[in-house]
Parts: structure tokens; C-alpha cells; sequence
């Protein structure tokens, strides 16, 4: 079919290469939206990037709600794509793309009704501080919409083999967003700039267009259809793939934003060298994210095929991959952190907590690669379920390490209860992984 790749067929490796590249490059880009966004707000002082650093952590609350849909929808259409069964996997897509839009509207709300009671919570100590994390917030949310059907679209690409089109796709927002925010947060002339408010509106706008790109690029497609009804006994299938994912992404956000809360003790600077920190992280969070795309798509046409040797093949040469790239990263956040963090705050005392950051979570980067492509072999083979389990239990883990670990090594101590249960975390999944490797005998019927 048109627009499709079969992932059953083939050498492994050039498979999976061919899979993976353009999702890395797609999810680079979304990166580097926050990244570019940061570069631009640093300049202005720490304030505004506490005030970013604090709303984000309800825009990405949505992003926790939306994968109940995205990653179900994702594992179901390549259940069918493997298993050909065409007319069934439009009736997912078309369906995941109606609940998703009522979920991002029904988020909007509740951010727009709560926006006091979620900014207050924190207790910034700045008026002004918290005035611009409201604005923030309140422009951001307006494209939780947008951006949940963005993550959609390229889920469902992804998930049929074209994972090219969405990097296209992405590239246009990231190209808009890069000219927008220096003239929205700057000025240019006699117009002054918005500040953070400017740079939230110069993301709205790219995720705008990029919603308005997937829409033009897919009208044809025989895949999604505007045929297809709304099928609830399907929408409940997505469900129940997807709760474990989201329940395990909400606790996640929920658990940072306790940990904000214990930061905030030593100052809306390290709140501000929190968020930076984990933009740059989130270049590995990223890279890898790309191979679990890749990976979740693979098993799950393969496993859609009954083609179970294949996948154990695959999973050893993901892990290796995972490995060699986890292993370069680490060595690179704790051999330059200043060079690293420099980028984004210069003054001293950000420059001395983001050095510190960025060196102790270095030693847990590996171990956060191999959780993440395992998560992703997980979700491809339908056993949404495990992940979960392990991922909450190590990240709560986060809260009382933080506690007991800052009363001798003061802020240190809370990046190290972060970095100890991401290292707990890759062990536990991949050992769990591979047992369930080991227990996989003879055809497996389509869940």
C-alpha cells in the first residue's frame, strides 16, 4: 500500500536503521523547539526561564493524558498493518484522532479554570515570576490540541513505516520557530518583544502549521479515512493499551513536580537549572526515543505476523545500539558540563548547579537508554503493562531519596536521587525484558 512499509521483511538491522533515523531527526527537531526556546528566554535571566521551567510541567502533563491514545492507536495500526488487516486499522485511526481532539479540549479547560491554584503551588517567591509562568501557560495550553494531533499523526506514520514524512513535517515548524522567537521575544525596531510570552506564541504558531502540514500531506491517504465511524469497543482496545503508559507519565510529572517543589527551597535558580538541564537531556531522552518509535513499530508488525524470532533478533541489535550511544552521551555530560550548560545561563552561581547537574545525571544516561528502547519493545509487542509497574515504583523512589540524600550533599543530593532510579530502572526493565524474550515459544495470536 501506498504511503506503507512492511517491517516483516528484511534484513534487520538496515530495517531498523532505515525506521529509526528519520524519527531521531523528527524528534530532535521537537526538541530543539524547547531548546531553541531556552537559549532565547536564558538571555533575559534566570526569572523567566523558573517561569517556563514551571508551566511546562502542565504542558507536559497533556503530552502524559495524550499517550493514552497516541501509543494505543500506534500499537493497534501496526497490529493490523502486520496482520493485513487494512479496513480495521482505519477504523483506529480515525478514531484516535476523535478522542483525541476532546481530550486536548477538555485539558484546555482545566488549565484555564486551575492556572492560579497549579502556579501557586510552587511558591516562587516572585510575583512577577509567577505572573509570566501564568502567561506562559495559559498561551502554551491553547495548543495542547494542536500538538496532541501532531503527535498523532506522527505515530501513525510511524507506525505504517513512514517515518519520513513527519521529519519533513517538523522541519517547517522547527524553521518557523527559530525566526519567530528572537522578533517575538526580542522585538525588532520599534517593537519591543513579548518576552515569554512571545516565545509561548511562537510555538502555538509552529505547532499550528504543523498540524495544518500533516492535514494537507495525508488528505489522500488510503489509511487515514474519513469514512471510518466511531467504533467504541475499538476505542476501549486503545484504552487499555494506553492507561499503563499514561498512568505511568502523569505519576511521572506528578512525581517532578513534588521534586520542583523540593527544589524550589535553594531558589527559582534551581528551578531554572532543573529546566535547562533537562532540555539538554532531553537530546539523549530524544535520540533514543527515536529508537523506541522505531522499535514499537517493528515488534509490533512483526508481532502482528507471528514472526517472533525476528523479533528477538531485533531487540539484541537495538540494546547494542542503545549501549554504544548511552555510553557516548554519559561520557560527554560528565567530561563538559559547563561547556554544555554555558549555552543557556552564564551567570555564576547557574553555571555552578548546572555544572554539578549535568555531571551527575551524565552517570545515569546509559541506564536511561536502555529503559527507554526497552519500553518501546515493551509497548511493540502489546505488554504496555510492565513498563509501568517498574517506572513508577523507582521514580517515586525520587521523593524520599531526595529528601534523606539533600541533608548531607544539599541540592546535589536531589540530582542524585534522579540520576540512582534512572540506573534502577534500565537494569530492572532489560533483565525483565529478556526473561520475557526467553518465555516467547511458537505463534502468538494478535492482541
Amino acid at each position: 500500500m501506498k504511503g506503507t512499509t512492511d517491517l516483516t521483511q528484511g534484513p534487520i538491522m538496515p530495517t531498523l536503521m532505515r525506521l529509526t533515523l528519520p524519527i531521531i531527526a523528527t524528534n530532535f527537531i521537537s526538541t530543539t523547539y524547547g531548546l531553541v526556546d531556552m537559549i532565547w528566554v536564558g538571555r533575559l535571566g534566570s526569572g523567566p526561564v523558573a517561569a517556563i521551567g514551571t508551566a511546562s510541567f502542565f504542558i507536559n502533563l497533556a503530552t502524559a493524558l495524550s499517550t493514552m491514545i497516541t501509543i494505543g492507536t500506534g500499537i493497534k495500526v501496526s497490529h493490523c498493518m502486520g496482520a493485513d488487516q487494512v479496513d480495521k486499522a482505519k477504523s483506529y485511526i480515525k478514531n484516535g484522532f476523535i478522542i483525541s481532539v476532546l481530550l486536548g479540549l477538555l485539558y484546555m479547560a482545566f488549565i484555564f479554570l486551575t492556572q492560579n491554584q497549579l502556579i501557586g503551588f510552587f511558591d516562587l517567591g516572585s510575583a512577577e515570576v509567577e505572573l509570566m509562568s501564568k502567561q506562559f501557560l495559559l498561551i502554551s495550553i491553547m495548543g495542547t490540541v494542536f500538538s496532541i494531533l501532531n503527535t498523532l499523526y506522527a505515530t501513525i506514520l510511524n507506525a505504517m513505516g513512514n517515518s519520513k514524512q513527519p521529519f519533513h513535517i517538523f522541519s517547517v515548524g522547527l524553521v518557523l520557530n527559530i525566526i519567530l522567537d528572537p522578533f517575538l521575544i526580542f522585538g525588532v525596531g520599534s517593537f519591543e518583544g513579548w518576552g515569554v510570552v512571545g516565545a509561548a506564541i511562537a510555538t502555538l504558531t509552529a505547532n499550528i502549521v504543523v498540524t495544518l502540514l500533516f492535514v494537507i500531506k495525508t488528505r489522500h491517504s488510503e489509511l487515514i479515512a474519513k469514512s471510518s465511524v466511531w467504533d467504541t469497543h475499538l476505542m476501549k482496545e486503545v484504552i487499555r493499551l494506553g492507561i499503563p503508559i499514561t498512568i505511568q507519565r502523569v505519576t511521572f510529572t506528578l512525581i517532578s513536580i513534588i521534586i520542583a517543589k523540593i527544589i524550589v527551597r535553594w531558589g527559582a535558580e534551581a528551578i531554572a537549572v532543573q529546566k535547562v538541564g533537562i532540555q539538554i537531556e532531553s537530546i539523549s531522552y530524544m535520540t533514543i526515543g527515536g529508537l523506541q518509535g522505531a522499535i514499537a513499530a517493528f515488534f509490533g508488525q512483526n508481532y502482528g505476523a507471528r514472526q517472533l524470532d525476528r523479533i528477538k533478533q531485533g531487540y539484541q541489535k537495538a540494546l547494542l545500539l542503545t549501549s554504544v550511544f548511552g555510553i557516548i552521551i554519559s561520557l560527554i555530560f560528565i567530561l563538559f558540563p559547563q561547556q554544555l550548560f554555558s549555552l543557556f545561563l552564564s551567570d555564576e552561581a547557574s553555571l555552578e548547579l548546572g555544572t554539578d547537574y549535568m555531571r551527575i545525571i551524565g552517570f545515569s544516561q546509559l541506564f536511561m537508554c536502555m529503559e527507554l528502547m526497552t519500553v518501546g519493545a515493551f509497548n511493540g509487542i502489546g505488554k504496555t503493562h510492565i513498563p509501568p509497574i517498574f517506572s513508577i515504583t523507582f521514580t517515586a523512589l525520587r521523593i524520599p531519596l531526595a529528601l534523606i540524600l539533600s541533608e548531607p550533599f544539599g541540592l546535589n543530593g536531589v540530582w542524585m536521587s534522579i540520576a540512582l532510579s534512572s540506573v534502577f530502572k534500565g537494569l530492572v526493565l532489560v533483565f525483565w525484558f529478556r526473561r520475557s524474550l526467553g518465555k516467547m515459544k511458537g505463534p502468538r495470536t494478535v492482541v
